[in-house]
């Protein structure tokens, strides 16, 4: 049994530098690339 999950957030919402951590997520698990999809 596999399991897939996709997340479609808006791109008002694009990753930010932290302010708690002391580095950023890796791309693989934030991605920087904000580009509406069409």
């Amino acid at each position: 049994r596999s399991n897939v999950f996709l997340v479609f957030n808006s791109v008002e919402n694009a990753p930010e530098l932290p302010f708690a951590a002391p580095v950023r997520r890796p791309s693989f698990i934030a991605a920087r690339d904000t580009t509406p999809i069409r």
